[in-house]
């Protein structure tokens, strides 16, 4: 029964593909006015409105199918776009980090370069990073990663290109504590140039800094520049640079001035620094 079928099918197919070959062959040879081609007008009239109304009945489904299409593509393309700035902020980031870096290289170079000439023979910079801050306001110590095993003593001066940090307080194996000048507990000898008045420079809880004893009838102006001026027992040497004269006031009653100091180093982007060994 079942190979009785197959040949059906199989009869069936041979006759229409027959069938097939045959219209063709007439449809090509005959003309334009033929029966075969009438035939086909024909159908195309009546198909013709039923095709239209198809086409209108499957718009909809047409376009939401074409939307979605186009809201994963695009959704795609957002996510590339997203992973390539992703990738240029990590570059412009780490462009913009070396660079700073660089600058502050350079700038103790030339600091190291300046100095070397008024710092006595055989003292050594040890160069280092700022690897902690104190959770306290102004920031009034920090920590470095240098210590004992890299050359670093306690009160060892600590600059960077910009002027006089702080002292070494605190000496580990591989890093030390760095009281800087603005701490309140701070107290370094210094002078307000050119007129040379001598005074002692003081920070304080806020991270102001004041030059304090400074003799009433001394020429201080604002604007003025103030260095350390390494008088005999202290552990700064004369001429590091520490800012500059913010303002001046003087009271009747008082012996000394009221001098104001504007600092050079900004303490709040303290990064790398050089520890003066003695």
């Amino acid at each position: 029964m079942a190979r009785k079928r197959a040949v059906r099918r199989r009869i069936l197919a041979a006759v229409l593909l027959l069938l097939s070959i045959g219209l063709l062959t007439l449809y090509f040879r005959e003309a334009d006015s033929g029966v075969v081609h009438s035939a086909q007008d024909q159908g195309l009239r009546v198909l013709a409105p039923l095709q239209s109304g198809t086409a209108r009945a499957i718009q909809p489904f047409r376009d939401s199918w074409n939307w979605v299409a186009d809201l994963f593509q695009a959704k795609s393309e957002n996510a590339r776009l997203q992973k390539e700035v992703d990738v240029l902020r990590a570059g412009v980031t780490n462009a913009q980090a070396t660079q700073a870096e660089n600058d502050q290289l350079r700038a103790l170079v030339g600091m190291r370069q300046q100095v070397t000439s008024i710092y006595p023979k055989g003292v050594h910079f040890v160069a280092a990073r700022v690897i902690a801050r104190s959770t306290t306001a102004w920031y009034s110590t920090v920590t470095i990663d240098a210590g004992s095993r890299q050359g670093v003593k306690e009160y060892d001066a600590v600059v960077n290109g910009q002027g006089l940090v702080g002292r070494v307080t605190s000496v580990t194996t591989d890093a030390s504590e760095v009281t800087l000048i603005t701490d309140q507990s701070s107290f370094v000898d210094a002078m307000v140039l050119p007129e040379r008045a001598q005074g002692l420079l003081a920070g304080s809880v806020t991270g102001d800094l004041s030059l304090q004893y400074v003799d009433k009838g001394a020429k201080v102006q604002q604007g003025q520049f103030v260095v350390t001026s390494g008088m005999k027992g202290s552990i700064f040497i004369p001429g590091i640079p520490i800012g500059t004269v913010q303002s001046v006031a003087q009271q009747e009653v008082e012996l000394y001035q009221s001098v104001s100091v504007q600092p050079f180093v900004d303490f709040h982007t303290l990064d790398l620094v050089m520890v003066v060994e003695r």
